[in-house]
């Protein structure tokens, strides 16, 4: 794997990472199938959507979140992203084989983002819609690429629920498949995690406003504020990371 940013940083910078997660229902959903984890000594953060429309969303989203948990700060960046995939290939495994089974199968999936930092080093590997979002010095960069018809069709403007399927999930094929990237963290980066919730009602530059806020947690209520004002169709989740 290669660095996104190649730009040189200090060896011997050690950020202290600190981060805010919110997760809504919404103004329309009964519940909420989306889950989110903030592991600190792990230096793993994540936002996991529960497929809509299909039963028990909110169980494969926390399973995945359940999965992430178990993850320790030990061992290189490439060694914790190799034991993200063996986390999440075992519940994919769980998922798709309950999907499955002749007698009452269960269908259901979840969409994965997930961040990892080892000192100035960081990685995002996802399945599906969930995002991760770099704000540095007022300039917003999506660091990962959606997972749907639309993006794989190169649509500029979707407007049909079935141009925002998403073609990835834990738990959606017998294999699963992460993306990867990664960066060089500066000090006052700030890494935005979010489900789909968020960015089907905000465009670049209103989440780019929020996230120039004094604090992370500041950052994320305006996100989640400005959301529902918006109508959130949708389950809303988001968390922020910074490097201070």
């Amino acid at each position: 794997m290669t660095f996104m940013d190649e730009t040189l940083v200090e060896e011997d910078i050690q950020p202290v990472y600190v981060s805010a997660g919110i997760t809504d229902v919404g103004r329309l959903r009964a519940t909420n199938q989306d889950a989110f984890v903030e592991l600190h000594a792990a230096g793993v953060w994540s936002v996991a959507d529960g497929m809509g429309g299909y039963r028990d969303g909110d169980v494969a989203s926390r399973m995945v979140c359940e999965g992430l948990q178990l993850l320790t700060g030990d061992g290189s960046l490439d060694e914790a992203a190799s034991a993200v995939r063996q986390r999440m290939s075992d519940v994919n495994r769980r998922l798709y084989e309950a999907s499955v089974r002749p007698i009452n199968p269960i269908v259901s999936g979840s969409t994965v983002a997930v961040l990892l930092v080892r000192r100035t080093e960081l990685a995002v590997l996802w399945a599906g819609d969930s995002r991760v979002y770099r704000w540095r010095q007022g300039q917003l960069t999506q660091l990962t690429t959606d997972h749907t018809w639309a993006a794989e069709l190169n649509l500029q403007h979707p407007d049909e629920e079935a141009d925002h399927a998403i073609t990835r999930a834990v738990g959606g094929e017998a294999t699963l498949t992460l993306d990867i990237r990664k960066d060089r963290v500066r000090l006052g980066d700030r890494y935005l995690l979010c489900s789909d919730g968020l960015t089907r009602e905000l465009n670049d530059a209103q989440i780019a406003s929020a996230l120039s806020a004094d604090d992370v947690k500041t950052s994320a209520r305006k996100l989640i504020d400005a959301t529902l004002k918006a109508g959130a169709r949708d389950n809303v989740t988001v968390v922020i990371v910074e490097a201070t």
